[in-house]
């Protein structure tokens, strides 16, 4: 039975809103690091920086 549109919908709203969670969950782990270690500081910024970066290419024209 194909799934429909709906249901192909929320798979992807739900998909979303954990990795969502899963990348603030590790963003946040890592920033308290740093706080906590200084010279972790410049390599968080860069990874934090790598993100944007890889967003910004996948969605060219600034969806997001």
């Amino acid at each position: 039975m194909p799934f429909s549109t709906a249901d192909i919908s929320i798979q992807l709203l739900m998909n979303t809103t954990n990795t969502f969670q899963e990348i603030e969950s590790r963003m946040t782990a890592r920033a308290f690091g740093a706080v906590h270690n200084p010279e972790k500081g410049p390599e968080v910024r860069r990874v934090f920086a790598k993100l944007l970066e890889v967003l910004d290419r996948a969605s060219p024209d600034s969806l997001i």
